[in-house]
């Protein structure tokens, strides 16, 4: 490490880009306080006879849709495997935090705080707000530092954060106590772990990590919180004697600096096992996403790469290092017919493939439209949960509902695309019955869900059967081999919405994976297809040629020299060898690793997964190889293993 000695990073920027930055498995405890989503619930301020109203308001953050599914994955991924996670949350979001975060952990669990001074409620018209939650959830090894049973109850007490450790300039209406949050982190870390807060706030967590001799980082988004945190844990660190023999660097700064510093902070110097590791560089997105993409393995990638003239990929797939590199001129190339035509349609501006597009877009812009006129579900759905109606009075309204709407349904799409307006409304039909019957007996069984979450559930239908229709109409004009524009706006509809980003198939060779779900409602291709519209886009397209070939027809005919340079992710070695429909064998492994070892003048790089199989093809004299890991986030039916080692061989 270049300094072991730092004690606090402060971040003033958006922590949803600034944990991007954050390497994998580096973080021991994960503890913040991130909004609530209760601002729709506020009543606003409470007026009392012959005095002032008594405030009762929330935060303004409390009046943004918070989705806590946006943030599990990178939370897992930074979380060390011995780490603990802690969220303070409330009875509205609690369940997605499990439904998140549940599955991913060997345990998970709740406490309590328990206020003792809450804020009154004058007219004791219902229970005072006297208790928040913490969702929990750690593996097997992880830190418990436990003295007593008496010390393991999920319940915690103090009265909330008052005068003169309440902060008034500025006032923070969710401050914590630090004497909870001390106690929290004794329990779940030890000293000297790296404590993480995306949501700083005041900088409280940062206070108590500090005199708890943990070292701390912490991200906020507005300023003048941000400033008086910066201010309460500088202090705390000046005036602790702990801390005194400890040297910088201790950085608080924008976002302008974040890479940098961070990078100081996790990352050594060469070694001769590991892959130098640093953050990428801002770069052009990926062009597509892509199952086993490359995007998170730049920090691994571009530091490793030498001097080159020409850029060549026969395995282009969804061009995360491709559109990160710079060259004089880029060749590239992939078997896959529909991601080639992609390509293509993008280099050329098709006009015609953006209006297909664009009217796609458009659909599922008009499918949220046609929920919100359509809010008579919910309440339909809620006389289905109070069993006012039963599963066949149910059926029967939801056929019903079909049929009388059949046109306003069948204009989500429109005139101009071909699909089948029965496939809409069987798709319709089915994803309603199935989402209210679902939701029912998951509401019986855990707790009843917020409006919001209702809304959300019951849009999901809705979006669902209209990327069910569009992949049966991606699935049709595949079987017959249509290739045309509309196919490739189906193409790249599929890849955005279908779950997790999988490409899979049945044996009928039918596109098989199902919508991604919530988290997905409020996605748009709209942002994706400026984009691919851009100057900068268009600028990396006019000086690349483009391949559908075999990887050993591509190199012959590209012809890389030696002043050149040739980036492989090639499909892995494992009986489920490619994401789309076109095999790779082992016999393909074989020739692809002979004629880089000896007909590629170039310099080349090879990011796979480690097997005996790859390790032996390629440990020869004059190449290296570097390792790796990588957690997968989707498994594909037990075929991966979670935890694998990835190798990053080179012949340099």
């Amino acid at each position: 490490m270049k300094s072991t000695a730092w004690k606090k990073c402060l971040i003033h920027g958006d922590s949803k880009d600034i944990i991007k930055r954050i390497p994998d498995n580096s973080i021991d405890f994960i503890l913040t306080d991130p909004p609530y989503n209760i601002g729709k619930h506020s009543t606003g301020n409470i007026p009392l006879p012959g005095r002032s109203a008594m405030n009762n308001d929330v935060a303004a953050w409390d009046h943004i849709d918070f989705h806590p599914e946006e943030w599990a994955e990178e939370f897992i991924r930074i979380l060390k495997p011995t780490g603990n996670l802690f969220i303070f949350t409330t009875y509205n979001q609690i369940g997605k935090w499990y439904d998140c975060l549940d599955h991913r952990f060997d345990a998970s669990n709740f406490m309590v705080w328990h206020k003792t001074n809450p804020a009154p409620k004058i007219f004791k018209a219902g229970f005072l707000n006297s208790c928040e939650l913490v969702f929990t959830c750690w593996n097997k090894k992880h830190t418990w530092n436990f003295i007593s049973q008496a010390e393991m109850h999920n319940f915690i007490e103090s009265p909330i954060c008052m005068r003169p450790e309440r902060l008034s300039d500025p006032k923070h209406p969710a401050q914590k106590p630090v004497s909870i949050l001390k106690k929290i982190i004794e329990i779940a870390s030890n000293p000297g772990d790296i404590i993480f807060d995306p949501f700083m706030g005041v900088g409280s967590i940062g206070v108590a990590a500090i005199e708890m001799k943990r070292k701390f980082i912490g991200v906020e988004l507005d300023k003048s919180y941000y400033q008086a945190a910066k201010n309460r844990i500088e202090n705390m660190v000046n005036n602790s004697d702990t801390y005194n023999l400890f040297q910088e660097p201790n950085v608080s700064y924008g976002i302008e600096r974040t890479i940098f510093d961070l990078a100081e902070i996790f990352y050594s110097e060469k070694t001769k096992s590991t892959p130098v590791i640093t953050p990428p560089k801002e770069t052009l997105q990926p062009i597509i996403k892509w199952a086993g993409g490359k995007e998170k393995e730049l920090k691994y990638i571009m530091p490793n790469i030498p001097c080159f003239n020409n850029y060549y990929e026969p395995f282009v797939g969804g061009g995360s290092v491709f559109a990160a590199i710079n060259a004089n001129h880029y060749f590239i190339n992939d078997l896959s017919s529909e991601l080639i035509s992609l390509y293509h349609n993008i280099s050329n501006n098709n006009k015609s493939f953006y209006m297909f597009a664009e009217l796609i877009d458009a659909s599922w812009r008009k499918s949220h439209d046609f929920f919100i006129r359509n809010k008579s579900l919910i309440e339909t759905y809620l006389n289905y949960r109070t069993n006012k109606i039963d599963t066949n009075s149910l059926k029967s309204y939801i056929d019903d509902f079909c049929k009388r709407k059949e046109t306003e349904i069948c204009d989500i799409i429109g005139k101009e695309l071909d699909y089948d307006k029965n496939v809409l409304l069987n798709e319709l039909r089915k994803n309603l019955l199935r989402k209210f019957s679902r939701t029912k007996e998951l509401e019986m069984q855990k707790h009843l869900l917020s409006e919001n979450d209702l809304n959300d559930n019951i849009e999901t239908a809705i979006k669902s059967a209209l990327y069910m229709c569009y992949r049966a109409e991606y699935n049709r004009r595949t079987k017959e081999k249509t290739d045309d524009e509309y196919s490739c706006a189906l193409f790249l509809f599929i890849r955005n919405y279908c779950y997790s980003g999988m490409f899979r198939y049945n044996d009928a060779g039918e596109f098989n994976v199902p919508y991604g779900g919530i988290a997905y409602n409020r996605k748009s291709l709209t942002k994706k297809l400026n984009y691919y519209k851009s100057d900068e886009l268009a600028h990396k397209f006019r000086k690349t040629d483009i391949f559908k070939l075999d990887f050993e027809d591509f190199l012959n005919i590209a012809n890389p020299t030696k002043d050149d340079f040739v980036f492989l992710d090639p499909p892995y070695d494992s009986e489920f060898s490619t994401y789309a429909q076109n095999e790779f064998t082992r016999t393909d492994q074989e020739r692809l690793a002979n004629y880089m070892q000896n007909c590629c003048k170039a310099k080349w790089m090879m990011i796979i997964k480690n097997t005996d199989f790859i390790f032996n093809l390629y440990n020869k004299p004059g190449i290296s190889i570097k390792t790796f890991d990588k957690k997968y986030t989707v498994s594909f039916m037990n075929r991966n293993d979670k935890d694998v080692t990835h190798l990053l061989i080179t012949n340099y």
